[in-house]
């Protein structure tokens, strides 16, 4: 019998040496009877030959690859090429005696010489699972870059590959995680949507946190996963929340920028920072966050490359080449004065904040503000067709017609016909319209015994072409019933 023994690896794990379980029996060798015994957990296992510990493998057996039928003397020759297996003692296992106690022990794991990285690689993945925070990728220093433009380059390649997305998609997630490194520095911190099928939204997030700055991996987005966060460090928080409610939507739009506080336990806090959600393959406008980067994905399909493994050492490197450039950067990222004026309302917004990040490279922020240009005809194309702007289309329909007095059972009864011809079949009743109205700013009173519904007064018009115009310029199409109307001429002539 041998001696049990152990030894400790780099990150201070003990590992049994030369061949015995944890419980103290011992793994029986090659030349030992292979009698089992009762107080051995592998009673009844046959004959092992010593393994070793990850430090000194020991050799296991040679293994020859069988030569196809019909091959040449010489490749034969190759293919029988001895390759040399070892045992390595290294992993926990549960296993049950034979009085059916259940305990653990450490048996010899069969891998080609080599091997030894690979499997601490594994054991370090089982740790960090049971104490996560020591996980999370963060810098360990700081290490050039180069310029700002081969930092990017290189960081979009990493993306790419990882999260196995279009070039135009990649660099917009590219501009995205850098800027997740100067929060601090920017007035608002934008966040990311991401619509996709399940897998191709998980791979996304996970290719972020290899990137982003501190990143946090969470599977709900709620007000209690918010909380329990350590704000004093600004993290990126990542979520897989496929079933977000309103309210958590209007949360995090409001927490992409600072001062909006949250009342928590009685206490208020300010959750400000870069905030990415995948919400799933299909998602309204109204389940999208304000200030937020949509990214859309399509199914894989069949016979895509699989993603590429990334080492522990490229993600480390990179991080350390993100640290450094925040480091030199931070300032400058405070001080930028560009602006992406070709875009509008909250698209600019964004673009000014992810634009500061690319510091000293006009030609990178003229790409994000042209990748940010269908982006914005996306959001515009969606809240076009929203209930929102077709109930406004619906109002304004009417009044264009002379009613001075609108219900909202009219208004319903408008928004089914244009919905109907437009291939709709859902119906709305004169609830949802209510309430659709009260939500874009029109508030509905009541008009005697008919019920409840809308003056159209000059405010009244002039607040609903001002939200038209808003939304897509719904309703105010030049046609017979709204041709002489000043307000309509105004709107649509800013919406072109």
């Amino acid at each position: 019998m041998q001696n049990d023994s152990t030894t400790t690896n780099a990150n201070g794990s003990e590992f049994s040496q030369a061949g015995t379980s944890s419980n103290g029996s011992a793994t029986v060798g090659p030349s030992e009877s292979t009698t089992s015994t009762g107080a051995d957990p592998l009673a009844g296992a046959g004959a092992e030959e010593p393994p070793t510990d990850l430090g000194a493998a020991a050799p296991a057996t040679t293994s020859s690859a069988p030569a196809p039928a019909a091959t040449s003397p010489n490749s034969r020759a190759q293919n029988h090429a001895a390759i040399q297996m070892l045992k390595f003692v290294c992993i926990e296992e549960p296993v049950r005696t034979s009085n059916h106690n259940l305990t653990t022990w450490k048996p010899p794991f069969e891998a080609p010489a080599g091997s030894q990285t690979i499997l601490k690689e594994i054991i370090q993945r089982a740790d960090d699972v049971r104490a996560p925070s020591q996980a999370i990728p963060v810098p360990t220093g700081s290490a050039r870059y180069g310029s700002t433009f081969e930092l990017f380059n290189r960081l979009q390649d990493a993306i790419t590959k990882q999260a196995l997305v279009p070039e135009e998609t990649s660099a917009l997630l590219t501009f995205w995680t850098l800027s997740t490194w100067f929060a601090d520095g920017l007035s608002i911190a934008p966040g990311l949507s991401i619509v996709a099928p399940e897998f191709e939204g998980d791979l996304v997030l996970r290719a972020l946190r290899h990137f982003s700055h501190y990143p946090m991996m969470l599977t709900r987005a709620d007000i209690s996963s918010l909380q329990k966060l350590n704000w004093h460090t600004p993290c990126t928080a990542l979520f897989y929340d496929p079933h977000i409610s309103k309210q958590m939507v209007t949360t995090l739009g409001s927490a992409s920028a600072r001062g909006y506080l949250i009342n928590v336990g009685g206490m208020y806090k300010d959750f400000y920072g870069p905030k990415a959600i995948y919400l799933g393959a299909e998602v309204s406008a109204d389940r999208i966050p304000r200030r937020s980067v949509q990214v859309r994905l399509q199914p894989m399909p069949a016979g895509t490359q699989r993603s590429a493994p990334l080492s522990e050492a490229a993600v480390q490197d990179l991080q350390n080449q993100l640290q450094r450039y925040r480091l030199k950067n931070l300032v400058k990222v405070y001080n930028s004065d560009f602006d992406a004026s070709t875009l509008t309302s909250d698209t600019r917004a964004i673009a000014n904040a992810l634009g500061a990040c690319v510091v000293d490279s006009p030609d990178l922020q003229s790409k994000l503000v042209s990748l940010l240009g269908p982006v914005e005809s996306q959001r515009q194309a969606d809240r076009s067709t929203s209930l929102e702007a077709v109930t406004l289309e619906a109002m304004l329909n009417l009044a264009h017609a002379g009613k001075v007095q609108i219900l909202v059972g009219e208004v319903a009864n408008e928004v089914n016909r244009l919905m109907e011809a437009r291939g709709e079949r859902l119906r709305y009743g004169a609830e949802n319209t209510g309430h659709c109205l009260k939500k874009v700013g029109l508030s509905t009173r009541r008009l005697g015994k008919a019920g409840r519904g809308l003056v159209m007064h000059l405010a009244t018009m002039t607040r609903a072409h001002e939200l038209a115009g808003v939304y897509g310029g719904a309703g105010l199409e030049q046609d017979e019933n709204n041709l002489h109307c000043p307000l309509c001429i105004e709107k649509s002539d800013l919406c072109r």
